[in-house]
Formats: structure tokens, C-alpha cells, sequence
């Protein structure tokens, strides 16, 4: 018994499976063009899971920004640190996400 990569979603699975256990595609009596169909969908779902967090990472920014500028009236100290928090975490999660899709793009 050998271990394998599987076509579809790449992660190490024996030769001697009939199905992959993580991604649930099957392996025996599928054709080469049914299994790279299965792995373009597999890059595709990947990819707009990627794109949603990043979306949500701008959320993030903006709800930062706009909190800086209409901050509420009670602890503004607070609301000030919390605005720069919430910037901070929306930037570097855009820029992690976005390198996260080229990367993702390039396999």
C-alpha cells in the first residue's frame, strides 16, 4: 500500500482508496477529465472563501475608520483604541488574504 496525492484537493490518501476521505471525490471508475473538473471546482470554492474573508477584512477597516470619526460620547479613549484595532486587524488581514489568492492563483 502506497500514499498518494489526490487529484482533487492534493492531501495524501492511499492508492488503494476508492473515494478521497477529505474532499469526498471519487477515485475509481471517474474519468481524468471528470477528476480535473472536480479539482477546478475544488480551486474555485477555495478561492471564493478567500475573497469572502477578505471582503470581511475590509469590513473591518471601514467599521475602524468610520468608529474613529463617530465614535460614541462615553470612554473616548477607548473607542479611539478599539477604531485603531479594528483598522489595524482589517489592513493586515486584506493584505494576508490578497497574497493568500495569488498564491492560490499560481497552483
Amino acid at each position: 500500500m502506497a500514499i498518494i496525492q489526490c487529484i482533487v484537493c492534493g492531501k495524501r490518501i492511499s492508492n488503494k482508496a476508492e473515494s478521497c476521505s477529505h474532499c469526498g471525490a471519487k477515485l475509481r471508475g471517474t474519468t481524468e477529465e471528470q477528476l480535473e473538473r472536480a479539482a477546478h471546482l475544488q480551486r474555485l470554492r477555495k478561492n471564493r472563501r478567500l475573497q469572502s474573508l477578505s471582503f470581511i477584512a475590509v469590513i473591518a477597516f471601514a467599521a475602524g475608520f468610520l468608529l474613529k470619526f463617530f465614535s460614541p460620547g462615553d470612554n473616548v479613549d477607548i473607542w479611539e483604541k478599539v477604531s485603531l484595532y479594528l483598522m489595524a486587524a482589517g489592513f493586515l488581514g486584506y493584505v494576508v488574504m490578497r497574497v493568500w489568492i495569488m498564491l492560490n492563483k499560481r497552483k
